[in-house]
């Protein structure tokens, strides 16, 4: 039975106040990648998704560099350009299968943002990454580029998109590789999803990350107003909004490892300086 989350039209718009929830603790620096990049290493494109499994840290870079970090030793490890990529590479998530028997991590979902609406996903090594199936969504309903998020925990795949004048998410069942049509694709429909909810007043999205039930989205560009807001996807509540705007920095992507969430941002003119911070999670999954 499809499921349609229906909220009122003033929490739609953003009209009315939401009660605050402690679900992250204070933000706090972790790491300047920059500090962690040896001389010889070239970065280009500025940084975009995050990802972590485990230990490794896949910080996305627009074009399609990856640069993996050591996220218990703040280490630099490795850095690749994702085959077959050359999109914004806005967000990126772990999901649950693997590509083979061999794979050292599940597939990564990383968006392409380009005007495709595509999700690449990729098997991905500490050195490099094979392009293993596309997912497209086919609807003519939204507007602009559209994001993609996974909640592995669920088996679903978010599409974070903008339908009319308000940001939306559609969930679908995550596709298999076993979906992939001949040409290594699978193309999604409206009919296809199982639930929509809103995502409030969000200007300028940026990456997004599913923990437990709730929903992490930074957005804005310096100057003008930057902020991490979480939302409740079971309610489609706004839970809390926190102003990053004295940080001067792009906020970009978001992941979470252990109870902390990780926050990386883009420095304005300076590609190497990918800045993380990082909250203590102070709420359950749920």
């Amino acid at each position: 039975m499809r499921i349609v989350l229906v909220c009122a039209t003033m929490l739609l718009l953003g009209t009315i106040a939401w009660a605050q929830e402690s679900v992250v603790g204070e933000l706090e620096p972790y790491v300047n990648v920059a500090e962690l990049l040896p001389a010889d290493v070239e970065v280009q494109g500025a940084t975009q998704g995050f990802a972590v499994y485990g230990r490794y840290g896949f910080s996305m870079h627009d074009k399609g560099q990856c640069v993996v970090i050591d996220m218990r030793r703040r280490e630099f490890v490795s850095t690749f350009v994702m085959e077959g990529n050359t999109g914004h590479c806005n967000n990126a998530s772990f999901g649950v299968e693997r590509a083979t028997r061999r794979s050292p991590f599940p597939l990564l979902y990383v968006t392409e943002c380009r005007g495709e609406r595509a999700c690449y996903v990729n098997d991905v090594t500490l050195t490099g990454s094979r392009l293993v199936q596309k997912i497209f969504y086919d609807g003519d309903e939204i507007t602009g580029p559209a994001d993609w998020v996974v909640d592995a925990r669920n088996r679903r795949i978010y599409l974070y998109c903008t339908i009319g004048t308000l940001r939306w998410l559609k969930a679908f069942s995550l596709p298999a590789l076993a979906d992939s049509d001949a040409s290594g694709e699978v193309h999604l429909k409206p009919s296809d999803a199982i639930a929509s909810l809103p995502a409030g007043e969000v200007a300028i999205p940026q990456g997004s990350h599913i923990w437990g039930r709730y929903l992490f989205l930074p957005a804005g560009i310096p100057p003008r107003v930057t902020s991490l807001h979480t939302t409740d996807i079971i309610s489609a509540r706004r839970v809390s909004s926190i102003d990053l705007s004295h940080l001067g920095l792009e906020p970009e992507g978001v992941a979470t490892r252990g109870r902390w969430l990780y926050l990386s941002f883009h420095t304005p003119r300076n590609v190497r300086a990918n800045v993380i911070y990082r909250l203590r999670l102070t709420a359950g999954r749920r």
